[in-house]
């Protein structure tokens, strides 16, 4: 056999095989872009704090605006599956595991899931400024929970240790309050954490958020049509907002500093009826 005939030969099924390798690789793509089971794994009822509470309301109201349906499965261990510290976790055809909500709307974008998809640049970048103006009322959920001596005795130690046996009852809630003061101590414009600074900062994103809502019904209207569209800046805000006054706390400046933005209220009430934004349909 003489060599050129051997590299055909060779390049043949070289050839062939990555042409087997392509088609695989499409057929795999467009199997994983399928979604075809949703797991949402949860803390039992009465034992989720209030940051993953906020967090969980507005996966379930952007998985529900989307059309996809869920079974919620409940795990006092939920935080220990996460795999970057955030839940509820949320497991896809048995395979993908995705943690939280930025999680969950870069995985649905991917597969061609968006409610964004009709903004312009501009709106877009707005929405990401927004977005992050949430991540600062995470750091304050967290405050509240974690940080205020009466909520931490009396709704976060029992509800965070209830699963747990001594010693770890005493060692999990340190290492997670001294982790909850580091990354709050860590926001650069927050000199001093204490009440007062709580309601400040409170008080600047409700008026934020207040006012790029104006009169509007959402965040964003369709430029051709006028009609409002729902994105998942919606889902997001809905989340906290809807959380934070439905929790009840002992000592909660949080809830009444927000409550102070009558609009903020009025903006929950019209995108539950309006649009169907609803936190409280759960599936088991």
């Amino acid at each position: 056999m003489s060599k050129d005939h051997v590299l055909t030969s060779f390049n043949t099924r070289i050839s062939l095989r990555m042409s087997i390798l392509e088609q695989l690789n499409d057929i795999s793509t467009t199997v994983n872009n399928e979604i075809n089971s949703i797991r949402l794994i949860d803390h039992p009822k009465g034992f989720e704090l209030l940051p993953s509470r906020c967090e969980a309301t507005s996966i379930k109201v952007l998985l529900e605006k989307h059309g996809l349906s869920y079974q919620v499965e409940i795990k006092s261990n939920v935080e220990y599956i996460s795999t970057n510290g955030r839940f509820p976790v949320l497991i896809f055809n048995e395979t993908d595991i995705v943690c939280g909500f930025s999680e969950l709307v870069k995985y649905l974008w991917k597969r061609g899931y968006s409610l964004s998809e009709k903004l312009n640049q501009d709106e877009k970048c707005d929405m990401d400024i927004y977005t992050a103006l949430i991540k600062r009322l995470e750091a304050l959920e967290l405050f509240t929970s974690w940080l205020i001596e009466d909520n931490y005795t009396h709704v976060t130690l029992p509800a965070y240790t209830s699963h747990t046996t001594w010693p770890l009852s005493a060692i999990l809630p340190f290492y997670k309050k001294r982790q909850v003061y580091r990354l709050v101590a860590s926001q650069g414009q927050w000199h001093d954490i204490s009440s007062e600074m709580l309601m400040a900062e409170t008080k600047d994103v409700a008026s934020a958020l207040t006012e790029r809502l104006g009169d509007q019904g959402t965040f964003f209207k369709d430029g051709d049509t006028g009609q409002d569209v729902v994105t998942e800046l919606d889902c997001l805000v809905y989340g906290h907002l809807n959380a934070i006054f439905m929790t009840k706390l002992p000592s909660y400046r949080m809830k009444r500093a927000l409550g102070l933005h009558s609009r903020l209220i009025d903006y929950c009430k019209y995108v539950e009826s309006k649009h169907g934004l609803r936190a409280q349909r759960e599936r088991s």
